[in-house]
């Protein structure tokens, strides 16, 4: 009689996407960029309508409320400043997006990785053409907070900053 034992075939195991992935700057961030600043109060979620593998043009605008009673020799350093920071990235770095909403505070919604190699000056702001990466799934209002993401670190304005920095500890395992 001869014994039919079959080989143990091994089942495949579920996968997460790659860019789900929890171990380290497994999304190759470089940069952090704040956009939606709450000081006119303002409800909306910037680029809520792109899913991943979009592009779009990723701003560097003047606050509006910061523009008044300033000269316009003032607001033309402060939109050099920002054409700078819009071409401080090169082609291909990774910039992780969170948002100050007015109602529910600062969240991480988009990773956004630049395609275009330069900066275009559009009116009085500056963008760069990104390719969405990764984004939160709606609703918004539950999107990972930043401070579950980068810690305590406290933006001060829309440019970027750099990911590397001791005091900030990526923490990827918030973006599922």
């Amino acid at each position: 009689m001869a014994n039919s034992l079959s080989p143990k075939i091994p089942l495949p195991t579920p996968m997460k996407e790659a860019c789900l992935e929890t171990t380290g700057n497994h999304l190759n961030i470089k940069y952090l960029k704040l956009v939606n600043h709450t000081g006119s109060g303002r409800k909306e979620w910037s680029y809520e309508k792109y899913c991943k593998g979009d592009s779009f043009p990723l701003h560097w605008a003047m606050n509006e409320d910061k523009k008044k009673g300033l000269s316009e020799e003032k607001i033309n350093k402060i939109l050099a400043r920002k054409e700078k920071d819009a071409k401080k990235a090169v082609q291909g770095d990774r910039i992780l997006l969170c948002q100050n909403h007015y109602n529910y505070g600062h969240r991480v919604t988009h990773v956004v990785e630049t395609v275009s190699s330069t900066a275009e000056r559009t009116g009085e702001m500056w963008t760069r053409l990104v390719r969405v990466v990764w984004v939160e799934q709606d609703p918004w209002e539950y999107a990972p907070q930043t401070k579950n993401v980068i810690g305590d670190f406290l933006f001060k304005g829309g440019n970027l900053i750099s990911a590397n920095p001791p005091s900030i500890v990526l923490n990827l395992d918030a973006l599922k």
